[in-house]
């Protein structure tokens, strides 16, 4: 036999899941290659040693547990079907719509005083700006 087929059933052989035949071609190869003999002490000790450790116990509550957390999630699905489509469609919608309406009030708010008033106001204070012959005691220091 060859050290490649012994490698690839070595597991099994340690296992005892070999065929009668297979293990006396693998136990008289083994006596024969030492590079394989010591392949297979080397598997034998770990797999002692994995075997050996203390296996986890299962936590019989484990099932219930995930079950009800599962349980609660799909009870949430369930009661917020109207928040997803909130969030996705009218929230953007109800956004545009509000600058939309801020806009055209803003427009409006603009347009409603008229240029005249404001032609009328500059009008006057230009008038006030022109009181200069008014005042006595700035001509006189001026002329001093």
């Amino acid at each position: 036999m060859k050290c490649k087929t012994v490698h690839k059933k070595l597991f099994l052989y340690i296992d005892n899941e070999t065929t009668d035949s297979e293990n006396v071609k693998i136990n008289n190869h083994l006596q024969s290659c030492e590079n394989c003999k010591q392949l297979y002490y080397d598997l034998k000790t770990t797999l002692n040693i994995i075997n050996e450790q203390e296996t986890l116990k299962p936590n019989p509550f484990l099932y219930t547990r995930i079950k009800q957390k599962l349980d609660v999630i799909e009870d949430k699905r369930k009661q917020n079907i109207f928040v997803p489509v909130y969030k996705k469609i009218l929230q953007p919608v109800l956004l545009s719509f509000l600058l939309i309406v801020g806009f055209f009030f803003g427009i409006k708010i603009g347009n409603t005083y008229e240029t005249k008033k404001y032609e009328d106001i500059s009008l006057k204070t230009e008038l006030y700006f022109d009181d200069f012959q008014q005042e006595e005691i700035e001509i006189l220091l001026l002329n001093e």
